[in-house]
């Protein structure tokens, strides 16, 4: 049963579906205690008193304590308000709570601001009867400002929690969840304990939900937003409506000054709907004008100047000053298919069907927000263009943006009202006759509270996004247009794409707003293009010059694009470019096809002004028409542009690419070299030591006749050198360039030169990278991560294996790089390379570890060369006795002169025509994982090929297939039987099935080399692994 009870002078209520005063926060009036006392069922009502708006008193456990309003009881005060037909209010949305300050310096300003709302909040809560609080944190972030309190009843004495978040944007449930879980460990304290959640402007759509949850178990929780706090001011009647009639007006709001509270709202021009000026007034008083000033040069006012409302002048002022409105340009589409300065337009669009289904399904889910994710130059804004393409293949709408023409907050607004009368042309969608274009906040609600005609899909895609990051109150406009998207996720996608490598990961802004973009958003990631999407652009680039490729051009392109189709572009408008002018794809695939030396050549085209006004433009791009004019001659600038170096983006200037806008900003550019190294440092030594002998300048088919080689293998060992900088083309002739063969040491230079390459090779990242999580690494290692680091190449994985091998050896050579048996580490600073290429005996090592051939060839020569005249073999042997000198380098018995004279080393290695087998044990035993095998040998003499082959793999920590493991296995027996080593014969049984695997021809080297094994377990250390 309810009724009135008493309670410190004030009637209260009991009955909690009261109609009449609405059980919405309000109290009743205080009365005598002889007053009326109300019939059951039936209570009396009293207008409120002001000073207990938003309280109702209650019994509960026969005790008085407070009962606030729910969120689901939104406030209905019953106030004099100024005649609604004067006055036509268009798409209302939040109140904006502003909290305005003017200090000395920007930490000024910060804390009068904190302190204002500090001051604010204690009024706030003193509306509900509370004392003074007491404040516990009060921070202000690029968010907005925060502020937790505790204040007690100054009725009931119930103590009570409030935390206050001021933000632009909508209040996320985490907030909330944080929220509520203190107010529970609160409670442990005290169980009466009221929590206050004040969420200014409100909570998000998932915030709001978890609120109803917690407010429908919580009776001793509340929430307060914009609006509840603007409806309990207007119910004290400190703030009050518009006094001006017959306006449009829209995007109510309260400023929090030091003079006071203040109500003001964006006046609209009838026909656009765009804010006019702003308007401002109080209960009574006129508006200060320092508070009109800090009006003004708030963001709220969209660059409107503020006006007293009760105190306007000529009407003429309607159009007051009003910012700049900005430029809205359209991401334009290529012609061709290899116009590199532009996107590639949907027509010549190639391959990514993955993407492109991920696309279409983001179009069926509508997640509100799509990021795709990339580096420059990878395809993002052709991906934006496909999307618009599927758009309006399903008849919808789309913009896509070229948004290094957003200036101001007013760019996200126009967009929106552009893209909505757009797609209410195409009678996708029907807008109320009160839409409102004024703030962000106006638009989302006009799109919200829309007619949308069926389920076609409106698309606003905002491209070249890095721009937007220079500015920190646009970003954050556009970081809150992604959170009121996904509100809107039904009815409106919003897509945005950046390059990852200018915006990296950081805490600082703007990098914490890019998060809570990305946060709640489909992130689409960009991969290169593959093998066959290149082999796609590779046949339209040959219809276009009119001739098939040669094969090794093609090579060059694939490996060059590294699957960029900006790249590929670049690459293919050169060819065609240098062929029609008569260039021979002999002479192309001879080039290195560096993109940097490709911008060098772009340069050498114009003169020393259009260089100097093209350096400008990059340096404040992009940059304003009218700035470049103010410096740069007309006809300079109309130059540019038809060179294509730079383009028009609405009123501003860019470069043609980001890409380059970097090369001319710093002389670097972020893509590394990504040729591929086919042939190791040994083998081009053969070439270089050719070379010196004709003084620097060799002449290829004299040095294929003395080396007896072809012409076509030595021209790919000297497409090596010129690679790395080493020699220069020209047609028959190899010529090491002049600072190399005219330095002090000419070797020291080279290697100097190909360590300077390498640093910036896409090959050594993958190396530096794969060490710094492995530590030491195999070729193996290197081989399977190779592919990742050249996207347009497939090869067979034994071939990324001699790939890799030769990678090691070069960057051995250059000293980045240094071997330890079979694994690998960068090298420390300062370390010497390995091996002399120009004049120095250079050491041999086998491919694979040692032995992976029998003794007895290479115990043969070795008796030869004993029994030579001075012990030594001149000129060289035949090439099926290569695999015995590289046995008889390998463990030191011979050496090797540049000319190919065999020399032997360990006179007492050969007594009286028998090789020795003390002298060959102890040779043995300096090579690596051989003494291991020796001792094992030692003690299980009978030890199958099988079982020395697993102990020989585990020593030198190598990657073995079955076959190899048996066939080194049998090998190591051979010589471990002619050092001395009694080694017991096994049975054949099973091992005729597993014959050793052929060496074949192999090419002297640095270095091992091993092909992917399969797991195996030691054979006699089963904990050992394989």
């Amino acid at each position: 049963m309810y009724g009135w009870r008493w309670l410190s002078g004030v009637v209260v209520c009991q009955w909690p579906r009261c109609p009449s005063h609405r059980h919405r926060g309000l109290s009743t009036e205080p009365v005598l205690p002889d007053g009326p006392v109300a019939r059951r069922g039936s209570p009396p009502h009293t207008a409120p008193s002001a000073s207990w708006v938003g309280l109702f008193v209650h019994w509960r456990n026969g005790r008085a304590t407070t009962r606030l309003p729910r969120v689901s009881e939104e406030p209905q005060p019953v106030l004099p308000r100024t005649d609604e037909s004067r006055i036509s209010r268009l798409a209302v949305s939040d109140p904006a709570v502003l909290v305005l300050a003017e200090g000395s310096t920007p930490s000024a300003v910060s804390n009068l601001r904190g302190h204002l709302f500090e001051r604010f909040v204690a009024h706030l809560l003193h509306l509900y009867g509370y004392s003074r609080p007491t404040t516990m944190s009060l921070n202000e972030s690029a968010d907005g400002i925060e502020l937790d309190v505790v204040a007690t009843h100054r009725l009931t004495g119930q103590p009570a929690i409030a935390e206050c978040k001021a933000y632009s944007s909508p209040v996320s449930a985490a907030s909330l969840g944080t929220f509520h879980s203190k107010l529970i460990v609160r409670r442990y304290e005290d169980n009466r304990t009221h929590g206050f959640f004040v969420a200014i402007p409100r909570l998000t759509a998932q915030g709001r939900e978890q609120a109803e949850l917690i407010a429908s178990n919580d009776s001793d929780f509340t929430l307060l937003t914009a609006l509840g706090i603007v409806d309990a001011l207007k119910d004290r009647g400190e703030i009050v409506e518009c006094p001006v009639p017959n306006i449009l007006i829209s995007d109510p709001a309260v400023a929090i000054t030091d003079e006071g509270v203040f109500s003001a709202c964006l006046e609209l021009e009838p026909q656009t709907r765009n804010p006019t000026r702003l308007l401002a007034w109080s209960s009574g008083a006129p508006v200060p004008h320092s508070v009109l000033e800090l009006l003004s040069a708030n963001p709220y006012a969209q660059g409107a100047v503020a006006h007293d409302a009760r105190n306007l002048e000529a009407r003429a002022e309607i159009l007051g000053a009003v910012e700049v409105s900005p430029i809205i340009a359209t991401v334009t589409g290529s012609r061709s298919d290899f116009e590199y300065q532009l996107p590639a337009a949907p027509k010549y669009f190639v391959g990514r069907r993955g993407i492109v289904k991920l696309l279409d399904e983001a179009l069926d889910a509508r997640p509100g927000v799509l990021v795709l994710n990339a580096k420059s130059g990878w395809g993002k804004s052709s991906l934006a263009l496909r999307l618009e393409r599927l758009v309006l293949d399903r008849s919808g709408h789309a913009l896509v943006l070229d948004t290094r023409t957003a200036n101001s907050r007013r760019y996200v607004t126009k967009v929106l009202r552009r893209a909505a009368n757009e797609a209410a042309e195409k009678n996708l969608l029907r807008l109320r006759p009160d839409a409102s274009w004024a703030s962000l906040a106006s638009a989302l609600r006009t799109l919200s509270e829309a007619e949308w005609l069926g389920k076609n899909p409106i698309v606003v895609f905002f491209d070249q996004f890095e721009n937007v990051f220079r500015n920190e109150e646009l970003t954050r406009e556009f970081r809150d247009l992604a959170l009121g998207a996904r509100e809107l996720s039904d009815r409106l996608l919003v897509g945005f794409a950046w390059k990852t490598d200018h915006v990296g990961w950081t805490e600082s802004y703007p990098y914490h707003m890019r998060d809570e973009i990305r946060a709640g958003a489909t992130v689409v990631p960009i991969a290169p293009l593959g093998a066959a999407e290149v082999d796609t652009l590779l046949r339209r680039l040959e219809n276009a010059i009119g001739q098939s490729l040669a094969r090794d051009l093609r090579q060059r392109l694939r490996e060059y694009s590294q699957g960029l189709p900006w790249l590929f572009k670049k690459l293919a408008g050169h060819l065609l470019s240098e062929i029609a002018a008569g260039a021979t794809q002999e002479r192309l695939a001879s080039e290195g096809l560096n993109v940097q030396n490709l911008f060098d050549a772009d340069l050498a085209e114009i003169s020393p002004a259009e260089q100097e006004a093209l350096r400008h433009i990059a340096r404040y791009a992009p940059i304003a028409i009218g700035e470049v004019e103010e410096r740069v001659p007309g006809h300079v600038v109309q130059s540019l542009v038809n060179r294509r170096l730079i383009v028009q983006v609405g009123e501003k200037l860019d470069t043609y690419w980001d890409i380059f806008r970097d090369y001319l900003n710093n002389g670097r550019i972020p893509v590394e070299d990504s040729y591929i190294l086919r042939q190791t440092p040994l083998s081009v030594a053969r070439l270089l030591r050719e070379v010196a002998i004709d003084d620097g300048n060799g002449n290829i088919p004299d040095i294929a006749r003395r080396l007896g080689t072809s012409e076509n293998a030595l021209f790919n060992l000297s497409r090596e050198l010129r690679l790395l900088g080493a020699t220069t083309y020209e047609p028959n002739q190899v010529r090491i360039i002049d600072e190399i063969w005219t330095a002090d040491d000419p070797e020291r230079e080279l290697r100097r030169r190909v360590a300077s390459s390498l640093r910036r090779h896409r090959a050594f990242s993958s190396f530096s990278s794969l060490s710094e999580r492995m530590g030491k690494i195999t070729v193996g290692n290197l081989a399977r991560e190779l592919p990742a680091a050249f996207p347009a190449v497939a090869v067979a994985e034994a071939t990324w294996q001699t790939y890799a091998r030769a990678f090691l050896l070069w960057f051995e050579y250059a000293g980045l790089a240094t071997q330890d048996t079979q694994l690998w580490q960068p090298a420390p600073d300062g370390t010497e390379g390995v091996g002399q290429l120009l004049q120095a005996r250079i050491r041999r090592r086998l491919r694979g570890a040692f032995p992976n051939e029998a003794p007895g060839p290479a115990l043969s020569l070795l008796l030869e060369i004993a029994r030579s005249p001075h012990q030594e073999v001149q000129g060289g042997v035949s090439r099926s006795r290569r695999g015995g000198v590289r046995h008889l380098l390998a463990i030191g018995a011979i050496s090797e002169l540049p000319d190919g004279t065999l020399r032997l080393l360990r006179r007492d290695l050969v007594d009286n025509g028998s090789v020795v087998p003390r002298v060959l044990y102890d040779l043995l035993s300096n090579v690596p994982g051989v003494p291991v095998a020796l001792n094992f040998l030692q003690s299980n003499p009978g030890a199958s090929p099988q079982d020395v082959g697993d102990v020989l793999r585990v020593a030198v920590n190598a990657e073995w297939s079955d076959p190899t493991v048996l066939s080194n296995g049998k090998y190591m027996r051979g010589w471990a039987k002619a050092a001395g080593v009694a080694v017991v014969p096994v049975p054949r049984l099973g091992q005729s099935a597993s014959r050793p695997a052929a060496s074949g021809v192999e090419t002297l080297d640095f270095g091992p080399t091993f092909p992917v094994p399969e797991p195996r377990v030691h054979p006699l250390r089963p904990g050992l692994p394989g």
